[in-house]
């Protein structure tokens, strides 16, 4: 069977089908990768892995030199910030919605935090490492758009608390957010189909999810153009581009549906 037709049908007769994205996904808005031939770290470095201590020792130090770099050209912060200022949802990202508002996939998990998903228009979302569109306090967990929140000292202090706020996305060191990674191994332990869209399964614990899911009996369903660390244990690969195969399986749902 055309592997197309194979994961429609396998979503189309799923009773809770989800789904987890990557930066595969979002490279095809335009947004470079990291770890790619093209990505920042490969161009830049890759972070500290204390990355959240050094923001902890002296959040001050820390935001003054997040704000001169979100300005300054010729490094890793401005040049994912303007690619993601600049960027707009691909026909993958909408196809996800499209499903998602069809009751097909009933939540999306993802590793991204450009807010495409949300900008096409899913609304069942878990951002396992943050969104860059929001601030985020260490001590309560509040939690607000940072367009809604003028930065005027640093390092910014909680409203509801007093406690310092650091940007949502999570750092290396930074523990998950206790709700976000509980409600992700909670859907996880849901579904009966699991579509993989963009993700490389190098990244714990986002790579654990498809492997748990098989376990408890969920068909896998992987899109990428290459091969991944994931790609073994998927019951159907389809070789291609995110932005060109989603609309395709979408259609072939909506085909099946139709039919009398």
């Amino acid at each position: 069977m055309d592997p197309i037709e194979n994961a429609a049908r396998i979503l189309a007769a799923a009773n809770y089908a989800i789904a987890l994205t990557g930066a595969g996904l979002s490279v095809e808005s335009g947004i470079p990768s990291f770890r790619g031939p093209d990505g920042l770290w490969t161009k830049y470095g890759q972070p500290s892995n204390l990355s959240y201590r050094v923001f902890s020792r002296d959040p001050q130090d820390w935001w003054e030199r997040r704000l001169h770099d979100e300005v300054t050209p010729g490094n890793p912060t401005y040049d994912l910030k303007e690619a993601v200022d600049n960027a707009a949802p691909n026909p993958g990202h909408v196809a996800m919605a499209e499903l998602e508002q069809a009751g097909v996939l009933k939540a999306v998990i993802t590793q991204n935090v450009d807010d495409l998903h949300g900008r096409a228009g899913g609304s069942n979302l878990l951002e396992i490492h943050g969104n860059r569109n929001y601030l985020r306090c260490i001590g309560c967990g509040w939690r607000r758009p940072r367009a809604e929140y003028a930065i005027t000292d640093v390092p910014p202090v909680c409203r509801e608390c007093g406690g310092v706020i650091k940007l949502d996305t999570v750092m290396f060191g930074e523990p998950i957010p206790a709700a976000t990674l509980e409600a992700c191994f909670a859907e996880t332990q849901r579904c009966d189909a699991m579509l993989l869209v963009g993700t490389s399964g190098a990244v714990n614990p986002a790579a654990q999810l498809p492997l748990l899911a098989r376990e408890r009996g969920a068909q896998i369903i992987e899109v990428n153009p290459e091969p991944t660390q994931l790609t073994p244990y998927a019951h159907t690969v389809i070789a291609g581009a995110a932005g060109e195969v989603l609309p395709r399986i979408a259609e072939a749902i909506q085909s099946l549906h139709t039919t009398p």
